[in-house]
């Protein structure tokens, strides 16, 4: 039984759950445990404190079980409540999730307009399946005008996100190259040539963030087996 994973149903809908940076980690862990062994009740009674306590991760988490009836009844309007909460609060598979729900129309009615919003919200952290989403949608003029310049840089930008080695969403980055591709070849190289350099911009910002991210990733973690 593998771990929820980030698809491309419909090249919109793709509900996920990702590693949470939650504080109460090693209870979402155990949870995370019992859900890659396929015993999802007992991922449910692992996080359902987390999620009564507030933690998004773990509110994200159940309501990705809601959408799947994964321990629980099929139930949209739970994982509604649920996907809400953690994408108010920041939370960037939160958000993912919810803007999927109202491009999917999951016991809603479906709004692009919706799903545009939680989708940049999510981007605007680095997440690369968002950026592909919302470009998406740009391309094809679905609750956002119509854009292909700013298709083609949130497909530049998904594939510098999704190749990068940790992240290894090497298909991902592919499949975002070559729509860029289709779409430039009805575009004016005007049009073509701003979308490039704001991908560089957003390159050499995200190489600083990639940066950073994995230093101090990597640094905790050293102090931590350091800790008797």
């Amino acid at each position: 039984m593998k771990w929820l994973s980030r698809t491309l149903a419909a090249a919109l809908l793709a509900i996920v759950l990702v590693l949470p940076g939650a504080p109460a980690w090693a209870d979402f862990a155990a949870g995370r445990a019992a859900y890659e062994q396929g015993d999802f009740r007992t991922a449910r009674e692992h996080w359902i404190a987390l999620v009564e306590a507030g933690d998004a991760t773990a509110q994200a988490a159940l309501g990705s079980l809601y959408i799947h009836g994964e321990g629980v009844p099929t139930d949209y309007q739970e994982a509604l409540k649920w996907t809400r909460m953690a994408a108010e609060q920041g939370d960037i598979t939160g958000q993912f999730n919810l803007g999927s729900i109202y491009a999917g129309g999951l016991g809603v009615e479906r709004d692009y307009a919706e799903a545009a919003y939680w989708f940049r919200l999510a981007g605007d952290q680095y997440d690369s399946m968002s950026r592909y989403n919302l470009a998406i949608l740009y391309s094809r003029g679905l609750g956002v005008e119509r854009d292909d310049g700013e298709a083609v840089f949130l497909l530049n930008t998904t594939a510098i996100i999704a190749g990068t080695p940790e992240i290894g969403l090497n298909e991902l980055a592919g499949e975002a190259e070559h729509l860029a591709l289709n779409l430039m070849m009805t575009m004016n190289q005007e049009d073509i040539q701003e979308a490039h350099e704001r991908s560089k911009e957003f390159e050499a910002e995200y190489l600083k963030y990639y940066m950073e991210y994995y230093f101090n990733r990597k640094k905790a973690a050293e102090n931590a087996a350091e800790e008797p």
